[in-house]
């Protein structure tokens, strides 16, 4: 999906060189915490409330104060979830190569997105795995799964600067990941934890449950 995709047209603009308390006044009818600055159809900025906090409602708002967080309409996903991290607006500009404004991106059209992209509606269970660097392959990961009759649904990967290693989620589609699991453990990866469904519990655990029960009844 690309920014053009989820544009919603019903987020206001504000003018360059609007009053403060008009500027104040439209973002709090917005609904919108932050909204636009745009001059002639170019975008020159975006304007929190809390930057008006201070300001005399009297002068105009400045363009030396405006920030300029923007993504160009064919900016990917994940690239817009990266501009909105690096900030508190929950509105995000869309621009053209000239700077054009062309609409902007509320922060909950970038959440339904990301759900989509990573099926979260689809059901089967999550496992946190931490692999060292060098010995990460998506390919051996998915012949494990599919090993077991399962089908990885999806794989994310990111760096724990702490530890040095990496971490893997991936989300199969099976409620019962414990067949997975134990080829997992088998290979020597570290799993970290794993969310399936209630009831769904590990032979393994099961049996530790049982040795204590007797443990503590004799």
């Amino acid at each position: 999906m690309k920014a053009k995709d989820m544009i919603l047209p019903e987020i206001p603009v504000l003018t360059a060189g609007i009053p403060v308390d008009r500027a104040r006044a439209t973002i709090e009818r917005s609904g919108w915490s932050s909204l636009p600055v745009v001059d002639a159809g170019e975008y020159v900025g975006i304007l929190h409330k809390k930057e008006l906090a201070d300001e005399s409602g009297e002068e105009c708002v400045a363009r030396d104060n405006l920030r300029h967080p923007a993504v160009r309409e064919e900016t990917h996903l994940l690239d817009v979830v990266n501009q909105f991290a690096q900030y508190t607006d929950d509105v995000l500009p869309v621009v053209d190569s000239r700077r054009h404004y062309m609409g902007a991106i509320p922060i909950h059209a970038v959440m339904v997105a990301v759900a989509r992209l990573c099926q979260t509606s689809s059901s089967g269970a999550i496992i946190e795995l931490e692999i060292p660097r060098a010995d990460y392959s998506a390919t051996e990961l998915t012949r494990l799964v599919e090993d077991n009759d399962c089908r990885v649904m999806n794989l994310m990967i990111r760096p724990d600067e702490e530890s040095g290693m990496w971490r893997a989620c991936l989300r199969i589609d099976r409620e019962d990941a414990t067949p997975v699991l134990r080829s997992l453990e088998r290979f020597d990866y570290r799993v970290l934890s794993c969310y399936q469904l209630h009831g769904v519990m590990d032979d393994r655990i099961e049996q530790r449950i049982k040795e204590l029960m007797y443990y503590l009844e004799m």
